[in-house]
């Protein structure tokens, strides 16, 4: 509000001592241009308020998707994955490969149109021995794309004004003022902008995540009912045990045992052999 009282107090100056032949509405168009940015300022559930979806008008949603699937190749599966993307118009986002002996598990990013989704998801499902897990998700982000634009169009209205005051002003002092007040304008005008073009691109390319899984990998080693890696889990527990105690065992010797065995053995063996010895040199 301040800052709307200074721009005011400027250009006003502006229009009464160096505008004499200017015509009798600049005043007006002042008020207006305050007004301007004053809703352009207005906090955004105003604006959504104002600027709510009509009933039937097109939706905007991000939707993406996450598919766990067993195949026989994972890397050959990988290949048609990337080439059918390649062909759709979409593109690998990330993608990680980590090799084991039974054969290489993969998991992989890409984004293919939004139209594209549904169709997609069914041919990475026929590639498939077996889908763990599927999950599609949308997010509906209508009405902040809509207040986005709404914001917007005031932002660039008051653009529009402070440009035309900046032209009129006559001196330093005015035109540091428009100046001071047109450079946050256009940074927030340009930060919409982006978000904007965000909120589209994600409507328009949705993202899949695949973890693709071996199917020698995805088995279980189980012979007649046996699972050997809970023997071996096991094993393992038992020998961590087996060293935890005999760690514990070796610090109790030293800290404990050794010193005391010491006190109460040791010294007095060695008093006893230095009196043995004593007496026998007396009797010698």
């Amino acid at each position: 509000m301040r800052r709307m009282l200074v721009v005011w107090t400027v250009l006003l100056g502006v229009v009464v001592t160096g505008c004499g032949g200017s015509e009798p509405e600049t005043f007006s168009q002042v008020s207006d241009s305050l007004a301007v940015e004053r809703v352009a300022e207005a906090p955004a559930s105003a604006v959504s308020d104002a600027q709510e979806p009509a009933p039937g008008a097109e939706r905007l949603i991000v939707r993406s998707a996450e598919l766990q699937l067993v195949v026989k190749d994972t890397e050959a599966t990988l290949e048609q994955i990337t080439t059918s993307v390649g062909e759709l118009g979409g593109y690998v986002v990330t993608s990680q490969l980590n090799q084991y002996d039974e054969g290489a598990r993969v998991s992989l990013t890409v984004r293919v149109p939004a139209e594209a989704l549904d169709s997609t998801l069914a041919q990475f499902r026929d590639w498939a021995l077996e889908v763990r897990r599927q999950n599609v998700t949308g997010e509906d982000v209508t009405e902040e794309y809509s207040d986005l634009q709404a914001q917007l169009r005031h932002l660039e209205a008051t653009e529009a004004r402070l440009l035309t005051f900046l032209e009129e002003a006559e001196d330093t002092e005015a035109t540091l003022a428009v100046y001071s007040e047109l450079q946050p304008v256009q940074g927030e005008i340009e930060r919409v902008k982006g978000r904007i073009q965000y909120l589209e691109g994600a409507a328009a390319m949705s993202s899949i995540y695949v973890e693709l899984i071996p199917d020698a990998l995805a088995q279980p080693i189980s012979v007649a009912g046996w699972r050997p890696q809970g023997t071996l889990r096991q094993a393992v527990e038992a020998l961590i045990r087996t060293l935890q105690f005999l760690v514990e065992a070796l610090i109790w010797v030293l800290v404990y045992i050794a010193p005391v065995a010491l006190v109460v053995l040791v010294l007095p063996l060695l008093a006893l052999v230095w009196i043995v010895r004593r007496l026998r040199r007396r009797r010698e």
